[in-house]
């Protein structure tokens, strides 16, 4: 291998650059999951006000951090299929992937962006029932999301065919 002029760093190919970013997408719907799930008992020592802001700004994570992880995700991920002779997009793995993208998306859509308002709206109106309905319901399908993703990342670390 080349060695990059002042780095110390072996020259990349197209797909190892491909792979490190859709490894870095899926790091930050992981990473922003994780933080989704910690976050909600901290804001709520801060008030009524920030727990709503913090609910508020929740719900744009859909447009703003999930939809970006999974277009990249899915742009480099079909791009490094169509190099890689060895993975089919018949391939357990690479079904596994988009899979993951699909039911993604339809949980942003369904229920992360409109539970996320829903949230906020019953902090501020003080609903105990309300908050508990809605931050139990983003708390459950945040679990699951959480869990098919890093069952994804698992399928793709061992190339599962």
């Amino acid at each position: 291998m080349n060695e990059n002029v002042g780095l110390g760093w072996p020259a990349m190919d197209l797909t190892q650059f491909l792979l490190i970013v859709h490894i870095v997408a899926a790091g930050a719907w992981l990473g922003t999951n994780i933080v989704q799930a910690v976050t909600p008992a901290m804001m709520a020592r801060h008030g009524t006000e920030a727990t709503a802001a913090w609910f508020r700004t929740t719900s744009q994570f859909s447009r703003r951090v999930y939809m970006p992880a999974a277009i990249t995700l899915l742009v480099t991920g079909v791009w490094m299929v169509l190099r890689i002779e060895a993975f089919g997009f018949g391939t357990r793995f690479v079904t596994v992937g988009f899979s993951m993208i699909v039911i993604g998306t339809i949980l942003g859509i369904v229920i992360f962006a409109p539970g996320g308002e829903a949230a906020a709206q019953a902090v501020e109106s003080g609903d105990e029932g309300a908050i508990k309905r809605a931050t139990s319901r983003l708390a459950a399908w945040g679990t699951v999301d959480t869990v098919l993703i890093v069952l994804t990342i698992a399928a793709m670390a061992i190339a599962w065919s």
